[in-house]
């Protein structure tokens, strides 16, 4: 018992609670894993109080988020970094749609064409999903300014490709790249990516 109630009947207050907050959740990884999580505490509710329709109907749904996940691991994308040919009108468009998610993770970032900084669409499958920015400083060193993927797409393989063979920044003749700290989430994934703080920065020597 605690304040009264069963320990049992917190319990299910836990997997709805699991499963409440996955459904917030944008990137479709991250939605996954929670509601499968959720799902098995469900069902392992449903059991222990002897509520077989809960406790099945959340034993398919983990096996259906299972079956998801093991889709989305193993799926094999074709992955691309395309720059900006002809008019930027579609750029805006894109950096306008996802405007407030991209001050979230780069609160001082805005788009100029500037020279020694170039733009470019990261692309899956024919599909834009995002966009990177940098500015060239010191020769052989690249300042990333902006590299944002949608949320329903941060599962981390587009960082992979863009960081794990690095062959892209060094076609462009770089050697070093550089990544403002933010102090959140971003520096979470910087730091998945190889890259090391050191200051205000963080940096990835290639």
């Amino acid at each position: 018992m605690l304040l009264g109630i069963p320990l049992i009947e917190w319990f299910g207050y836990l997997a709805s609670a699991v499963v409440a907050v996955s459904l917030t959740m944008s990137s479709i990884l991250r939605l996954r894993w929670a509601n499968l999580a959720g799902s098995a505490l469900f069902s392992a509710y449903g059991f222990s109080i002897g509520a077989l329709p809960v406790a099945l109907l959340n034993l398919f749904i983990v096996a259906v988020n299972l079956y998801y996940l093991f889709r989305i691991y193993r799926e094999k994308a074709d992955f691309r970094i395309m720059s900006l040919s002809g008019s930027e009108e579609f750029l805006t468009h894109f950096l306008e749609c996802y405007r407030q998610d991209i001050k979230r993770f780069f609160p001082s970032f805005e788009y100029a064409p500037a020279e020694g900084r170039s733009a470019y669409y990261l692309v899956k499958n024919a599909a834009v999903i995002g966009v990177l920015v940098g500015r060239r400083i010191g020769g052989d060193a690249c300042l990333i300014e902006l590299d944002y993927v949608e949320p329903r797409f941060r599962d981390f393989k587009m960082g992979s490709f863009l960081y794990g063979s690095a062959d892209f920044f060094r076609s462009q003749g770089f050697r070093t790249l550089k990544a403002p700290a933010s102090g959140g989430e971003h520096d979470r994934y910087l730091e998945r990516m190889g890259f090391v703080r050191s200051g205000v920065e963080y940096i990835k020597a290639l």
